[in-house]
Protein backbone atom coordinates (compact mmCIF):
# COMPACT_ATOMS: atom_id res chain seq x y z
CA UNK A 1 0.00 0.00 0.00
CA UNK A 2 1.64 3.28 -0.72
CA UNK A 3 0.65 6.25 1.22
CA UNK A 4 1.24 9.97 0.67
CA UNK A 5 0.54 12.92 2.37
CA UNK A 6 1.60 16.16 1.77
CA UNK A 7 4.25 15.60 -0.69
CA UNK A 8 5.67 12.44 2.18
CA UNK A 9 5.22 9.28 1.97
CA UNK A 10 4.36 7.19 4.62
CA UNK A 11 5.69 3.64 6.00
CA UNK A 12 2.62 1.41 6.09
CA UNK A 13 4.61 -0.07 9.09
CA UNK A 14 2.79 2.95 10.74
CA UNK A 15 -0.20 1.35 10.42
CA UNK A 16 0.33 -2.01 12.05
CA UNK A 17 -0.92 -2.46 15.64
CA UNK A 18 1.56 -3.43 18.24
CA UNK A 19 1.26 -4.11 21.77
CA UNK A 20 3.75 -0.98 22.67
CA UNK A 21 3.38 2.66 24.33
CA UNK A 22 5.12 5.76 24.47
CA UNK A 23 8.48 5.65 27.31
CA UNK A 24 9.53 9.09 28.44
CA UNK A 25 13.15 10.63 29.67
CA UNK A 26 12.30 9.53 33.58
CA UNK A 27 12.41 5.91 32.36
CA UNK A 28 15.32 5.73 29.54
CA UNK A 29 17.36 9.03 30.97
CA UNK A 30 17.44 10.23 27.39
CA UNK A 31 18.81 7.13 26.15
CA UNK A 32 19.04 8.59 22.64
CA UNK A 33 20.63 11.83 23.73
CA UNK A 34 23.97 9.65 24.07
CA UNK A 35 25.81 11.05 20.85
CA UNK A 36 24.15 14.23 20.33
CA UNK A 37 22.46 15.00 17.08
CA UNK A 38 23.43 16.86 13.69
CA UNK A 39 21.53 20.27 13.38
CA UNK A 40 20.73 22.30 10.72
CA UNK A 41 22.69 25.65 10.85
CA UNK A 42 19.58 27.62 10.41
CA UNK A 43 17.94 25.76 13.71
CA UNK A 44 21.57 26.22 15.44
CA UNK A 45 21.56 29.75 14.50
CA UNK A 46 18.05 29.57 16.25
CA UNK A 47 19.14 28.17 19.12
CA UNK A 48 21.79 30.58 19.52
CA UNK A 49 19.37 33.28 19.29
CA UNK A 50 17.47 32.16 22.01
CA UNK A 51 20.77 31.11 24.00
CA UNK A 52 20.08 33.21 27.13
CA UNK A 53 16.89 31.49 27.58
CA UNK A 54 18.29 28.25 27.33
CA UNK A 55 21.44 28.96 29.85
CA UNK A 56 18.37 29.44 32.57
CA UNK A 57 18.11 25.51 32.77
CA UNK A 58 21.55 24.32 31.95
CA UNK A 59 23.91 23.78 34.88
CA UNK A 60 26.59 26.86 34.64
CA UNK A 61 29.28 24.98 33.21
CA UNK A 62 27.48 24.78 29.89
CA UNK A 63 26.90 28.72 29.66
CA UNK A 64 29.47 29.19 27.26
CA UNK A 65 27.29 28.97 24.00
CA UNK A 66 30.37 28.77 21.71
CA UNK A 67 30.80 24.99 23.36
CA UNK A 68 27.15 24.14 22.10
CA UNK A 69 28.05 23.18 18.74
CA UNK A 70 30.82 21.04 17.77
CA UNK A 71 32.97 21.49 14.79
CA UNK A 72 32.08 23.23 10.98
CA UNK A 73 28.65 22.70 9.39
CA UNK A 74 28.81 19.89 6.56
CA UNK A 75 27.26 19.35 3.59
CA UNK A 76 24.84 16.69 3.06
CA UNK A 77 22.48 15.85 -0.29
CA UNK A 78 19.70 13.60 2.08
CA UNK A 79 16.88 15.51 1.94
CA UNK A 80 16.11 17.67 3.28
CA UNK A 81 19.64 18.77 1.75
CA UNK A 82 21.70 21.68 3.24
CA UNK A 83 24.49 22.74 6.05
CA UNK A 84 24.68 20.45 9.64
CA UNK A 85 26.57 21.10 12.16
CA UNK A 86 26.98 18.58 15.37
CA UNK A 87 26.10 19.31 19.12
CA UNK A 88 28.77 18.89 21.59
CA UNK A 89 29.11 15.45 23.30
CA UNK A 90 30.28 15.72 26.98
CA UNK A 91 31.40 12.83 29.63
CA UNK A 92 27.98 11.57 31.80
CA UNK A 93 28.94 9.55 34.06
CA UNK A 94 25.02 9.26 35.37
CA UNK A 95 23.69 8.64 31.53
CA UNK A 96 24.12 4.85 30.16
CA UNK A 97 26.33 5.46 27.68
CA UNK A 98 28.62 7.98 29.83
CA UNK A 99 28.18 10.51 27.39
CA UNK A 100 25.79 13.14 26.64
CA UNK A 101 24.48 15.98 24.51
CA UNK A 102 24.90 19.25 26.16
CA UNK A 103 21.72 20.32 26.16
CA UNK A 104 20.68 16.74 27.99
CA UNK A 105 19.44 18.16 31.77
CA UNK A 106 19.99 15.40 34.12
CA UNK A 107 16.60 14.12 35.12
CA UNK A 108 16.85 12.98 31.31
CA UNK A 109 15.14 15.97 29.33
CA UNK A 110 16.25 18.09 26.75
CA UNK A 111 17.25 21.99 28.15
CA UNK A 112 15.90 22.82 24.66
CA UNK A 113 12.72 21.65 25.30
CA UNK A 114 12.51 22.48 29.02
CA UNK A 115 13.31 26.05 27.99
CA UNK A 116 10.91 26.46 25.11
CA UNK A 117 7.82 25.38 27.45
CA UNK A 118 9.40 27.67 30.51
CA UNK A 119 9.21 30.38 27.71
CA UNK A 120 6.07 29.57 26.64
CA UNK A 121 6.85 28.09 23.26
CA UNK A 122 5.81 25.18 21.86
CA UNK A 123 8.05 21.99 23.15
CA UNK A 124 9.81 21.10 20.13
CA UNK A 125 10.33 25.39 18.86
CA UNK A 126 13.78 25.47 19.68
CA UNK A 127 14.72 20.80 19.53
CA UNK A 128 16.33 19.94 16.63
CA UNK A 129 14.04 18.29 13.99
CA UNK A 130 15.44 14.64 14.84
CA UNK A 131 15.16 14.60 17.80
CA UNK A 132 11.92 16.01 18.21
CA UNK A 133 10.28 13.46 15.70
CA UNK A 134 12.59 9.82 16.94
CA UNK A 135 12.22 7.31 16.96
CA UNK A 136 10.21 8.22 13.89
CA UNK A 137 12.78 9.80 11.06
CA UNK A 138 12.55 11.38 7.26
CA UNK A 139 14.56 9.54 5.42
CA UNK A 140 14.74 10.27 1.53
CA UNK A 141 11.20 11.31 1.82
CA UNK A 142 9.57 8.69 3.55
CA UNK A 143 8.16 9.14 7.26
CA UNK A 144 9.39 5.92 8.94
CA UNK A 145 10.63 3.75 12.13
CA UNK A 146 14.28 4.75 12.63
CA UNK A 147 14.73 0.87 13.70
CA UNK A 148 17.99 0.38 11.34
CA UNK A 149 19.71 2.99 13.65
CA UNK A 150 21.60 1.48 16.09
CA UNK A 151 20.76 3.37 18.82
CA UNK A 152 17.35 2.05 18.57
CA UNK A 153 18.08 -1.52 20.21
CA UNK A 154 18.54 0.72 23.44
CA UNK A 155 16.32 3.66 23.08
CA UNK A 156 13.39 2.88 20.83
CA UNK A 157 11.23 4.88 23.38
CA UNK A 158 8.81 1.92 23.27
CA UNK A 159 7.25 -0.29 26.58
CA UNK A 160 5.24 -2.91 26.35
CA UNK A 161 1.53 -2.56 26.02
CA UNK A 162 -1.85 -4.93 26.91
CA UNK A 163 -3.37 -2.96 23.91
CA UNK A 164 -2.21 -3.05 20.60
CA UNK A 165 -1.66 0.33 18.28
CA UNK A 166 -0.63 1.45 15.08
CA UNK A 167 2.86 3.82 15.96
CA UNK A 168 1.29 6.62 13.80
CA UNK A 169 -0.94 6.60 17.55
CA UNK A 170 1.45 5.93 19.90
CA UNK A 171 3.71 8.34 18.05
CA UNK A 172 0.68 10.95 17.17
CA UNK A 173 2.55 14.52 18.28
CA UNK A 174 5.41 13.34 16.38
CA UNK A 175 3.11 12.61 13.17
CA UNK A 176 1.35 15.57 13.23
CA UNK A 177 4.65 17.82 13.67
CA UNK A 178 5.53 16.26 9.90
CA UNK A 179 1.93 15.40 8.31
CA UNK A 180 -0.64 17.73 10.26
CA UNK A 181 -3.32 17.31 11.55
CA UNK A 182 -5.03 16.80 8.73
CA UNK A 183 -2.38 14.45 7.82
CA UNK A 184 -2.75 12.58 10.64
CA UNK A 185 -6.94 12.23 10.33
CA UNK A 186 -5.90 10.70 6.62
CA UNK A 187 -3.84 8.00 8.67
CA UNK A 188 -6.51 7.08 10.73
CA UNK A 189 -9.32 6.63 8.16
CA UNK A 190 -6.91 4.19 6.67
CA UNK A 191 -6.25 2.58 9.37
CA UNK A 192 -9.84 1.73 10.06
CA UNK A 193 -10.31 0.72 6.51
CA UNK A 194 -7.57 -1.45 6.31
CA UNK A 195 -8.44 -3.67 9.68
CA UNK A 196 -11.92 -2.89 9.21
CA UNK A 197 -14.56 -3.65 12.37
CA UNK A 198 -11.17 -4.10 14.22
CA UNK A 199 -10.09 -0.23 14.11
CA UNK A 200 -13.87 1.14 13.79
CA UNK A 201 -13.07 3.62 16.42
CA UNK A 202 -10.28 5.40 17.62
CA UNK A 203 -6.71 2.97 18.30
Amino acid sequence: MEIEIRGIRVDPRLLEPRPVQRCGPAYCRGRCCAYGVWVRVEQRDEILRHAELIKKVLPPDRHDETRWFDGEPEWDDTPPAGYWVGTTVLENPAHPAGQSCIFLLDDGRCGLQVAAMEAGLHPWALKPFHCALYPLTLWEGQLILDDENELYAEASCQQPAEKARPLFVVFDQEVKWVLGEEGFQTLLELYRIRYGAEGSSEP
